[in-house]
C-alpha cells in the first residue's frame, strides 16, 4: 500500500501543480443550463451531428453552448464558423485548450487526457450553474430529453444527474454503486468546483481506503454524499454507441492491421459518408476498404476474430435503433442503410 501511495503521489505531482484551481466564477450566473460539446477536432462530423442533435431539442432553459475541440487541424475553424452561423438556439462560443495542452493532445493522442482537458476548459468557460456534458457518440431521440434532464436535476438539487451506472464493476463491489457514467450527465457547477481540477482527472487514487484507477469525475463522485448523485433508470430517449472516439484514437496510434472489434471505425466511416459534405479527409479507411477487412488479414482495419463477430449483433441492434429513430433524416438514412446492409452480407449476418 505504501509503495502504491508513493507512486500515485509522484505521478500526480505535475497535475496537482498545474491544475489546482479554477477560473474565477462570474459574479452573476445566467439562468438555465449550458451544453458542453467536447468534440474531436479531426472528426468534424461529430461536431455537426452534436449541433444538429441539440438544435432539434426543446430549449426553453438553454443558456449557451460551449464547443471545446481537442485539437484544431487545418480547416477546422471554417467548418466551425459555418456551423456556428446556422445555430439559432442560444449563444455559442469556442473554448480552446492552451498551447501546452494542444501540444499534449497532439503528441500523446490519449483520449482520456484529451477528454479531461476539454472538460476543464469547458467548465472554466461556463456562465451558468448547470452544465450538460453531451457525448459525441450519443444520439438523442426524445425531443424534450434535455429539458427534462435539466428540470429533474434543478428541482431535486442534485450534484449530478446521469443516465447509466458507472461502467466499472469495482464501484458496485466496493460500496459506490450510486456512481453514474459521464455521458449526457447534468452537473451542478458548484459541485464541480468544490473539487480541484486535477481531482476530476482519471488517475490512480484512493477511495474508502482502497486503491483504484479512477475514470474522469469518478473520484469526486466517490467523495460525494450518495443522495446528491442520481441517474435515470433504463435507456430512454437516446441511442449511445460508447467509446467510439477512444477506439478511433487507438486505431490512429496503431501500426499494421487493427481489429475493429466493436465496429467503431466502421461507425465513423458510415457517419462521415452520410453526413459530411465538406470534403474533409478522414483517417478511417474508405467503406470498400473496410469491407475487405472482413476476410483480408492484410487490410488496415480487420473484422476477422470470432469475438469480433460475436459483437456484431449488439452493434447492429444499436445501429438499427438509430435508423428507426429517424434523427438522421431520410437522405442520410438511405446511405446508412445501404452501407450497413452490405456489411451485413459481408459478415453473413441476418436479422
Amino acid at each position: 500500500m505504501r509503495s502504491f501511495v508513493r507512486k500515485i503521489m509522484n505521478k500526480n505531482l505535475f497535475w496537482k501543480a498545474c491544475y489546482s484551481r479554477w477560473n474565477k466564477v462570474p459574479k452573476k450566473l445566467n439562468s438555465g443550463y449550458s451544453i458542453l460539446l467536447m468534440v474531436p477536432g479531426d472528426l468534424p462530423v461529430f461536431m455537426q451531428i452534436a449541433m444538429e442533435q441539440c438544435a432539434s431539442q426543446d430549449s426553453g432553459h438553454l443558456s449557451e453552448v460551449i464547443v471545446v475541440p481537442d485539437n484544431i487541424p487545418p480547416g477546422f475553424m471554417p467548418l466551425f464558423e459555418s456551423l456556428q452561423k446556422k445555430w439559432t438556439k442560444s449563444p455559442m462560443k469556442l473554448a480552446l485548450l492552451n498551447q501546452p495542452e494542444f501540444f499534449m493532445t497532439k503528441k500523446m493522442n490519449n483520449p482520456h487526457l484529451n477528454c479531461w482537458l476539454q472538460f476543464i476548459r469547458g467548465c472554466n468557460a461556463v456562465k451558468t450553474r448547470y452544465l450538460l456534458w453531451h457525448d459525441a457518440d450519443l444520439f438523442i431521440t426524445k425531443k424534450d430529453f434535455l429539458e427534462e434532464h435539466y428540470g429533474c436535476c434543478f428541482k431535486n438539487r442534485y450534484a449530478l444527474l446521469g443516465l447509466n451506472e458507472a461502467w466499472d464493476a469495482w464501484y458496485r463491489e466496493n460500496g459506490f454503486s450510486y456512481l453514474t457514467s459521464t455521458w449526457e450527465i447534468m452537473l451542478d457547477m458548484e459541485w464541480v468546483r468544490s473539487f480541484k481540477p486535477w481531482q476530476h482527472r482519471g488517475h490512480d487514487g484512493l477511495a474508502g481506503g482502497k486503491p483504484h484507477t479512477f475514470d474522469i469525475t469518478f473520484l469526486p463522485q466517490c467523495l460525494t454524499e450518495p443522495s446528491k448523485i442520481q441517474r435515470h433508470q433504463g435507456d430512454w430517449g437516446f441511442v449511445h454507441f460508447n467509446y467510439v472516439i477512444g477506439t478511433y484514437r487507438r486505431f490512429q496510434n496503431s501500426r499494421g492491421p487493427f481489429e475493429d472489434n466493436g465496429f467503431k471505425v466502421l461507425f465513423v466511416r458510415l457517419l462521415a459518408d452520410a453526413y459530411d459534405r465538406s470534403g474533409w479527409k478522414y483517417e478511417a479507411p474508405a467503406f470498400e476498404d473496410l469491407l475487405k477487412g472482413v476476410r483480408d488479414s492484410s487490410a488496415r482495419v480487420t473484422y476477422l476474430l470470432e469475438d469480433t463477430r460475436k459483437n456484431y449483433p449488439e452493434f447492429r441492434t444499436k445501429f438499427q435503433n438509430l435508423l428507426d429513430s429517424g434523427v438522421s433524416g431520410r437522405e442520410r438514412e438511405v446511405i446508412l442503410k445501404e452501407r450497413i446492409l452490405r456489411f451485413d452480407e459481408a459478415m453473413g449476418w441476418k436479422q
